[in-house]
């Protein structure tokens, strides 16, 4: 079978004729696996970042001068810190009992709890780093006597990476959505555990 060209797929898609399949119950159950490993791997990337994040901030409250660079670096430490405790707070939990009772539904709940902690990333993981990061940055121009131009440029390079994770986290999430369509339009049948 020779793959489909570009022109193909694109018609198809605009044409919306094609329906997502729905998922068999070893394809959720597989899935179901797959996404826990994938959130315990990213909760303990993100918590090691933070780690990190406030270790070296709490260097630069330390040893760097001035009073803009030190309270910034505190911000920047507590927002991480809230960061943490928002991610821990939001994230998907095991429940093992839920999946033995029916894989569907439990599958579909992590689902559902993901996407919405990536779809409104932008208030609870982005938010929380802005005041410690402006005053950080307002430190660091005047330490350096930046100009208002150098500035922009540097506030520019920050919010077009916060920009980039926003939208990162909004794509996943849509994504997620889509998962959750393909669970919604698969038929239940009895003894689905």
């Amino acid at each position: 079978m020779s793959p489909p060209d570009d022109r193909s797929l694109h018609a198809l898609w605009q044409s919306g004729a094609a329906e997502i399949a729905p998922l068999s119950l070893a394809e959720i159950k597989r899935r179901a696996g797959r996404l826990g490993d994938g959130v315990a791997r990213r909760n303990r990337r993100e918590y090691i970042a933070i780690g990190i994040v406030a270790a070296v901030f709490g260097l630069y409250a330390i040893f760097l001068p001035g009073y803009w660079l030190k309270t910034g670096s505190l911000l920047v430490i507590a927002g991480a810190l809230f960061v943490g405790w928002q991610l821990a707070r939001r994230s998907s939990r095991l429940d093992p009992d839920a999946e033995a009772a029916d894989v569907r539904t439990y599958y579909r709940t992590r689902l559902v709890t993901e996407e919405h902690m990536l779809a409104r990333v932008g208030r609870w993981y982005l938010a929380p780093l802005i005041p410690g990061l402006a005053v950080f940055l307002t430190g660091i121009a005047f330490v350096a006597s930046l100009s208002p131009l150098g500035f922009a440029a540097l506030a520019a390079i920050h919010a077009l990476v916060f920009l980039g994770i926003w939208l990162l986290n909004r794509r996943a999430a849509a994504m997620l959505r889509d998962q959750i369509a393909r669970i919604d339009d698969t038929p239940s049948s009895k003894g689905d555990s």
